[in-house]
């Protein structure tokens, strides 16, 4: 098939293939659709008159403005070594499943349990996507950490918890999760002058959405920290990049909230870090190269 392009725009080309039906017709929309969005996102100047009156500042949930919020935010990086994208695609696992896991043996070992944990999950794969909730606290995870610190995990409990997380990570990616949905019912029912349902009464919901966890994870090369912090005042948050030859962490918490500072969260992170990737390459055998004979 013969092809030939155009240009489209400042710096981009449109490629038309013959005897592709349609898709030139569709490539040309979606650049002139880019054209006009670009346009729209030019910077103009715009004036804007308060008048004599000052606004009152935001205030937060916590009844404190968010200057003192920013203040009272404790903050530290690390750059976790013992883990990376490539070692983990050496050793046939997930590198977000391990670092998830490690988030948890970290939190445990610093406040004696675990809590409930909050994983953004991008659903940009759908029209207008933005992001559903993954929970990676399961009864895997929570049995294979007893067991870690036990000293006697095995490699089924190892795979079960990666696994699960795994299966967590897929489902919210394809639109199988359930807690935007229950959340969308929960505000249509406010908007709607209804009485709140029985279940977001129930002390189980609001346990589970404490979300004293908070994550979040990008693989970017552009950046080289990112920062997600806690949503609640007596929670963690902890921001990652998973690269090829490491994680870069941000860890955040709350002065005087009770919550583990951030110093000591981010060095729990790698020392927990540490202990998994032990458990992996001593549970869990290497996969084999194959040829591409």
């Amino acid at each position: 098939r013969r092809a030939n392009t155009r240009r489209v725009g400042e710096g981009r080309r449109l490629e038309r293939r013959r005897h592709a039906g349609c898709a030139s017709t569709c490539l040309q929309s979606s650049a002139l659709r880019l054209r006009r969005r670009e346009h729209a996102l030019r910077p103009r100047r715009r004036r804007l008159n308060l008048g004599a009156a000052t606004p009152p500042p935001l205030e937060l949930g916590t009844g404190r403005t968010p200057l003192l919020q920013a203040a009272a935010l404790d903050l530290d990086t690390a750059t976790v070594r013992s883990v990376s994208a490539s070692w983990a695609k050496g050793r046939g696992v997930s590198l977000d499943g391990v670092v998830q896991l490690s988030f948890q043996l970290a939190h445990r070992r610093l406040t004696g349990g675990l809590s409930s944990t909050y994983e953004a999950c991008s659903t940009q794969s759908f029209s207008h996507g933005r992001t559903e909730v993954i929970r990676p606290v399961t009864r895997e995870s929570a049995a294979l950490l007893q067991r870690l610190e036990e000293g006697d995990a095995d490699a089924a409990a190892l795979r079960a918890a990666l696994d699960a997380q795994r299966r967590l990570v897929a489902d919210c990616q394809r639109g199988h999760g359930h807690e935007r949905h229950l959340l969308a019912l929960l505000v249509q029912a406010e908007e709607a002058g209804m009485p709140t349902p029985g279940l977001f009464r129930d002390s189980g919901w609001a346990t589970v959405t404490a979300s004293l966890v908070s994550t979040s994870g990008l693989r970017s090369p552009a950046l080289g920290w990112f920062a997600f912090g806690p949503v609640a005042r007596q929670g963690v948050g902890l921001g990652y990049l998973l690269s090829p030859d490491g994680v870069a962490l941000c860890a955040t918490s709350f002065r005087g909230s009770g919550a583990p500072r951030a110093a000591d969260l981010a060095a729990a992170v790698d020392e927990a870090c540490t202990t998994l990737r032990g458990a992996v390459e001593t549970l869990i055998p290497a996969p084999q190269p194959t040829s591409k004979l």
